[in-house]
């Protein structure tokens, strides 16, 4: 399984590699810098491309680790009231039971 994970990703370095050479010609990007005057920057159309993508991940992952801490922290709550419940039956189990309700257990 690792052999075909390998040969997948070396093929799709291959497609973006190529993909990145056809798309080296400069788009010119506008945008406000802090003085809200307009800029103009030259960029290769693939850093262009592929500034958002890594954004996109970036933004993903930081998303995926704020789900993991918060899914970590409720199974540590879980283990630790499924830890005390198995003490308070335990607990329970080690205590002799009353009269009364040795008696009805052999009445039935």
């Amino acid at each position: 399984m690792p052999a075909i994970k390998f040969i997948l990703l070396i093929l799709l370095l291959i497609v973006i590699a190529s993909f990145a050479v056809q798309n080296m010609a400069s788009v010119g990007i506008s945008y406000y810098d802090f003085e809200f005057q307009l800029q103009i920057i030259e960029l290769p159309l693939m850093v262009v491309m592929l500034i958002p993508l890594l954004l996109g991940f970036l933004i993903a992952w930081v998303m995926g680790l704020s789900e993991l801490f918060k899914l970590k922290s409720t199974i540590r709550r879980q283990n630790k009231s499924i830890s005390s419940m198995e003490e308070e039956l335990e607990s329970l189990k080690n205590t002799s039971q009353l009269p009364a309700q040795a008696e009805s257990s052999i009445d039935s």
